[in-house]
C-alpha cells in the first residue's frame, strides 16, 4: 500500500509547531496564558541579532535627523539644540523616527516579523503623540476656565492627561492590532513613559522646581524619539 506516513500519522507533521503565545485555545478557565505555554513560546522566540539593532539605529536617527534639517531651515537656525518644539514638530518628529527604524528593520525579514515591528512601531508612535494631544489640550481648556487657570489647576490636569494618554495610547495601540483580543495586551513599560518627559517637565516648572526651567529637558527629544524608533525597529 502506496501512502506517506503524514496520512497515516496526520498529528506528525505538527510536532515541530507551537501555540502563539495568547491563543485562547492555550488559556486556561481565567483566561490567562500558561506559564508552561508561555515558556514554550519564549524558548521558539525569534532572537533579536546585532544585525536587527543595527538596521533599526541606522533608519531611526535618519528619521530623526531629515525632518530636524528642515525645521532648522524653517526655524531659521543653524544649531539643532535650539530647536523649539511644538505639537506640530512633537508628532512630525516622533513619526519620522518610528517610520525610519520600523522601515529599514524591516529590510529583509519575514512577513510575521514584519507584522510585529509595524504593531510595535505604531505603539510607539501613538504613545508619543496622544499624551502630547492631551496635553495641549487640558492647558487650554485650564486657560479658559475661572478655577483651573492656576498653577495648581494646570499641574494636576497635566499630570491626568499624562496618565491618561499614555495608558490611553496603549489600549487604542492593542485595539487597532488585535481587535479579536487574541494575543496578550501591549503593557505600558518605564521606559515608554521616558517618551512624555518634557510633558511631565512641564509640572515641574509650573511647581518652580529648582532649577527645573534650565534643564531644558526638550533639548532630549530627538534622542528620545530616535530610540522609540530604535525599539521599534529591532522588535521581533
Amino acid at each position: 500500500m502506496n501512502y506517506s506516513i503524514n496520512s497515516r500519522y496526520p498529528s506528525l507533521e505538527r510536532l515541530d509547531s507551537y501555540p502563539e503565545y495568547g491563543d485562547r485555545r492555550f488559556k486556561n478557565q481565567q483566561n490567562v496564558v500558561t506559564p508552561l505555554v508561555a515558556n514554550r513560546h519564549r524558548a521558539y522566540e525569534r532572537k533579536i541579532t546585532n544585525t536587527d539593532k543595527l538596521k533599526a539605529g541606522i533608519g531611526a536617527i535618519a528619521g530623526t535627523v531629515i525632518p530636524m534639517i528642515f525645521m532648522m531651515k524653517k526655524q531659521k537656525i543653524k544649531n539643532p539644540m535650539k530647536l523649539e518644539y511644538g505639537l506640530k514638530e512633537i508628532i512630525l518628529l516622533s513619526g519620522a523616527s518610528v517610520t525610519g527604524g520600523v522601515c529599514a528593520g524591516m529590510i529583509g525579514e519575514n512577513k510575521k516579523t514584519n507584522e510585529n515591528k509595524i504593531k510595535e512601531g505604531l505603539f510607539q508612535f501613538l504613545n508619543a503623540s496622544i499624551p502630547t494631544w492631551l496635553v495641549a489640550g487640558v492647558l487650554k481648556l485650564c486657560e479658559s476656565s475661572k478655577n483651573f487657570n492656576n498653577i495648581p489647576g494646570k499641574i494636576l490636569s497635566i499630570a491626568g492627561a499624562l496618565i491618561v494618554g499614555m495608558y490611553g495610547a496603549a489600549s487604542v495601540s492593542n485595539l487597532i492590532c488585535d481587535p479579536h483580543d487574541k494575543q496578550p495586551d501591549r503593557k505600558l513599560t518605564l521606559k515608554d513613559c521616558l517618551i512624555n518627559i518634557d510633558d511631565a517637565l512641564g509640572v515641574l516648572v509650573l511647581a518652580k522646581f529648582p532649577c527645573a526651567d534650565k534643564l531644558h529637558f526638550e533639548r532630549l527629544l530627538p534622542f528620545i524619539f530616535a530610540y522609540c524608533g530604535y525599539r521599534a525597529g529591532k522588535s521581533n
